[in-house]
């Protein structure tokens, strides 16, 4: 047996960063997925609890880590892109995808590692800016996972020469409770069920017991189920800043792996009171039981998945909602890495404060014709939440600017920066200006004409309609609504103009209430025509054709 030496600890920290590098990268590349394969990927979670098995298998292949599916499943369901339900099939079915990555370890396709790296680099290198580069990426990354992992094999197989190791591998081969002990603590450390058991595979190919005999499925299942209930960690350290349904996710995950783990225990000593001979290596035999217990797992949990998820709500009770005067619903740091995702959530809050705004609107045009203090009040506390809402959007869209952007995502993110102020405007207008110009209607000894009244009613819906479907060209990126809408500034400018003539004519007939009101009138006329002056600024963001004015 050779000898561990400062060389081999070099390596085996070496195999660790790679392996883990490897991963990460994975992971990066299905986090540049484009919204088109993303919203292919989610749609597909959402029809069957099949498909949703389906898809985390595959997505497991690509990022080689199911810890990492489950983080990302732990984010998207904090932010509602799906639910518990949804989620269960994804977790079983990135459990059984990591079994594929022990499983080729076990027919030593390390050995083809060096060049998938080659490979790898020489497409993401000379394919820059071609979609092929993603392929190289992800090829480079699954590179570096192998031979990461055939790295840690080849040094932790002298880790035996260190007395205290051997006995702890003994121990955890003899007693089937340090042997799970084992496979939980390796796993927390490594954070890859993969690696773990790839350790455990090398080791066990030069291990023998002192009688001469060898390990076997007994000796190896406690390991096994130890490592399936390690992976399940990641998750948790993702529940720092994960909201309830992101935590049943992880509690699901979790418990998928006990109850599994309760259900096997007792095969440990079946195993141990009858002979079986399995005349396979030893890392084999531990790649089949990774697969088994996993597939084993889906039989039994996939029929199950709506009695499980209502055992996951008992379970994770709704937490008591805090007593913030203002929350906002699809905000959510767990997307950030996602840029296309994050860029959607920020248009599905922004469109939450535009209609709160449209209403402010709408509300000060009855404020105008029949005024309350009650409905005033109410109007402000609106403006309020507004406000609210477009720090909480320019700090998130902020963040997003931090991430790695395309030029189309760092386009979209410059128009959601533009059109939540261009909507926090609007709501200053409405709450600052206009109920402040109906409070002065109301106290005005001298009401307004009947002309008059009418026409800033004519305008103020003009305004509304305007508003109401420059917004809706936001929500759903309608570029012909939008056309239609930016089309109409020009007519709208002269119809502005017609109202204040339409005043002046009143004014040189001498009419009581025109003279009395002119200031009020004149002035609730250009606010109006302010607002008007914005939604034509949100259209033209939405046809990327604003220039400053």
């Amino acid at each position: 047996m050779s000898h561990f030496t400062v060389f081999d600890l070099f390596t085996l920290l070496c195999g660790i960063a790679l392996f883990l590098y490897g991963m990460q990268q994975g992971e990066k590349n299905l986090k540049k997925l484009g919204v088109a394969r993303l919203r292919q990927i989610i749609g597909a979670i959402t029809k069957h609890r099949l498909a949703a098995y389906l898809t985390g298998f595959t997505t497991t292949l690509i990022t080689q880590s199911s810890s990492a599916v489950t983080v990302l499943l732990v984010g998207f369901a904090s932010v509602q892109l799906m639910t518990l339900r949804q989620s269960l099939g994804v977790i079983l079915g990135s459990d059984l995808g990591t079994t594929m990555t022990v499983q080729l370890f076990a027919f030593k396709f390390y050995l083809v590692a060096p060049l998938l790296i080659a490979l790898g680099f020489a497409v993401s290198f000379a394919k820059k800016s071609s979609p092929f580069a993603l392929t190289g990426k992800l090829v480079l990354a699954i590179g570096f996972v192998f031979y990461g992992m055939q790295l840690m094999a080849e040094t932790s197989g002298s880790l035996r020469s260190y007395p205290v190791v051997d006995h702890m591998l003994r121990e955890s081969f003899t007693n089937p409770w340090i042997g799970l002990a084992a496979g939980i603590i390796l796993t927390l450390i490594i954070q890859s069920s993969a690696a773990t058991l790839a350790v455990v595979m090398a080791m066990a190919n030069h291990f023998s017991f002192p009688d001469g005999s060898m390990p076997g499925l007994a000796n190896f299942l406690p390991i096994v189920l130890g490592a399936n209930i390690g992976t399940c960690s990641t998750a948790f350290l993702a529940l720092l800043q994960a909201e309830e349904e992101g935590v049943r996710v992880a509690w699901a995950h979790l418990s998928f792996k006990i109850t599994g783990t309760l259900i096997a225990l007792p095969f440990v000593y079946l195993l141990s009171h009858f002979t079986i001979t399995v005349n396979v290596s030893p890392a084999f035999q531990i790649a089949g039981l990774h697969t088994v217990f996993n597939l084993y797992i889906s039989a039994v949990f996939l029929p199950l998945l709506p009695l499980f998820d209502r055992a996951i709500h008992r379970l994770v009770v709704s937490r008591k909602k805090d007593e913030q005067r203002f929350r906002t619903q699809f905000l959510h740091e767990k997307v950030l890495p996602f840029p296309v995702l994050a860029l959607s959530q920020a248009v599905k809050e922004i469109s939450r404060m535009s209609d709160i705004v449209a209403q402010m609107v709408e509300d000060s045009l009855e404020l105008i014709m029949n005024y309350d203090f009650r409905a005033s009040s109410r109007i402000a506390e609106k403006d309020d939440e507004v406000d609210f809402l477009h720090e909480q959007v320019m700090t998130f869209l902020t963040h997003i600017a931090r991430e790695e952007l395309g030029p189309d995502e760092a386009s979209r993110a410059y128009e959601l920066v533009m059109v939540t102020t261009d909507i926090e405007h609007i709501g200053d207008i409405v709450s600052k200006s206009i109920t402040e110009f109906a409070e002065k209607i109301d106290r005005s000894p001298t009401p307004l004409s009947a002309e008059g009244r009418q026409e800033i009613v004519d305008f103020f819906n003009t305004a509304i309609g305007l508003l109401r479907e420059a917004l809706a060209a936001f929500t759903i990126s309608d570029r012909v609504l939008a056309r239609k809408i930016y089309d109409r500034k020009e007519s709208t400018k002269d119809l502005f103009s017609s109202y204040v003539d339409r005043h002046m004519n009143r004014l040189y007939n001498r009419k009581s209430e025109s003279l009395q009101t002119t200031s009020i009138h004149i002035d609730l006329l250009e606010e109006i025509q302010r607002i008007n002056h914005f939604t034509f600024r949100i259209a033209a963001h939405v046809l990327k054709i604003y220039r400053a004015e």
